[in-house]
């Protein structure tokens, strides 16, 4: 205990100002990141500690930039330190009017990458930002950060995604297709299926040029409409048409969702099929999970789709 002690006051006294110790955490984090290690010796500890007094004392000349700079560290390091968490969140909740909006829906996101569940802290900015007129300026960036990190973490705030719907049906067209993944994914995660806003954002993916799609977002997005069981046959016919011939970058869970989802929206894409079981004939089934390839199974013989070889 008394080592503990003398530790953490040496470390407190290496660091006199909280500029200091956020200078050393920089280091620390593009050591560790050009490095791959998550620590340096006994750095981060103690830089740690120093930073969660310094949040303390410096409480009034704290900026909110510099406590994004502590959370990003922190995710760059993976280095969930719960007091030093708890004391970035304090200093959020206290002076939250001054924290500009994208501050304020990166750092859940950040919280949320740490598997930090913070839930005064996630409160408090769902009510700030359903409550609050900043709500028109977030962008779909913005809402895609913040619907994110509460999916995450499971909390769900229904006056929040009812205030980030509300935005998005205003700016849907800004909202590129990458982006929908997040946010309806998020949304069916937490089962909020609104039907007005995932018929906004049918229009916006097929705007998205199907190159700009990775093939896990195209699995995302449809899965999602299947979860929360909207149809929009026009749009997820299309939407599957982007994955004809890429079929060999599917992950097997990306097969397993993308045959659910097609099954649930009774969604018929034969090309794409075919080239599914001329894939599934040939690859190595033992990387498939055993419940994905009963998904497959399930939902291919719901489609009436495949054969004796299959």
């Amino acid at each position: 205990a008394f080592r503990s002690c003398a530790t953490n006051v040496g470390a407190i006294a290496e660091h006199s100002t909280l500029q200091s110790a956020l200078s050393d955490l920089a280091r620390v984090a593009k050591y560790g990141a050009s490095s791959g290690e998550l620590t340096v010796g006994g750095d981060l500890p103690k830089i740690s500690t120093a930073l969660v007094h310094r949040l303390r004392v410096e409480a009034a000349t704290i900026r909110s930039s510099d406590v994004i700079r502590i959370i990003g560290a922190c995710c760059r390091l993976e280095h969930n330190h719960p007091p030093l968490l708890d004391a970035a969140a304090a200093h959020v909740m206290r002076a939250m009017p001054s924290y500009p909006l994208y501050a304020i829906c990166n750092i859940p996101n950040g919280f949320a990458r740490l598997n930090y569940h913070h839930r005064q802290l996630f409160e408090a900015i769902a009510d700030w930002v359903a409550d609050a007129d900043p709500t028109e300026q977030l962008s779909p960036v913005d809402v895609a950060s913040l619907v994110y990190a509460y999916a995450e973490l499971r909390h769900s705030s229904a006056a929040l995604l009812e205030a980030c719907a509300e935005r998005l049906k205003v700016c849907h067209m800004e909202v590129g297709g990458p982006n929908c993944s997040i946010i309806l994914n998020s949304y069916a995660r937490l089962s909020e299926c609104n039907p007005e806003l995932f018929h906004a954002l049918s229009r916006s993916i097929l705007q998205t040029k199907p190159e700009s799609y990775e093939v896990h977002h195209i699995t995302i997005i449809m899965n999602a409409f299947s979860k929360c069981r909207i149809n929009r046959p026009k749009e997820m016919q299309q939407l599957s048409s982007f994955l004809e011939g890429r079929v060999e970058q599917l992950s097997p869970q990306n097969m397993a969702n993308l045959v659910n989802a097609c099954a649930k929206l009774k969604i018929h894409n034969h090309r794409l099929f075919s080239e599914m079981q001329k894939c599934l004939a040939v690859v190595d089934l033992r990387t498939f999970k055993l419940f994905e390839l009963t998904m497959l199974v399930h939902g291919l013989a719901k489609l009436r789709y495949g054969g004796p070889d299959l």
